[in-house]
């Protein structure tokens, strides 16, 4: 799915979750598999965050930074056709 010609260009946010927990998979571990798998996400704007959804940490952050994604590709990435809008 992630390497869809539909989804190209569209903005990547991955939320590595659970880091108020002491022996938790961190960005550091999760971030070369990711670069690994490059050539699969292809070209877009991605975020790798560090995020404990039980104490907010990065939440907000994640969500702000999609946004704002999603408002460039409004204006650079504009929908092919109208049932791209639906």
């Amino acid at each position: 799915m992630i390497a869809s010609e539909h989804l190209s260009g569209v903005p990547l946010l991955v939320l590595a979750n659970k880091q108020d927990i002491p022996d938790c998979m961190g960005v550091h571990t999760v971030k070369p598999i990711f670069n690994q798998n490059a050539h699969l996400i292809g070209a877009r704007d991605i975020m790798l965050m560090a995020t404990s959804a039980l104490t907010g940490v990065g939440v907000d952050e994640g969500i702000r930074w999609l946004v704002d994604c999603i408002k460039r590709n409004s204006i650079d990435r504009p929908p092919r056709n109208r049932e791209d809008t639906l």
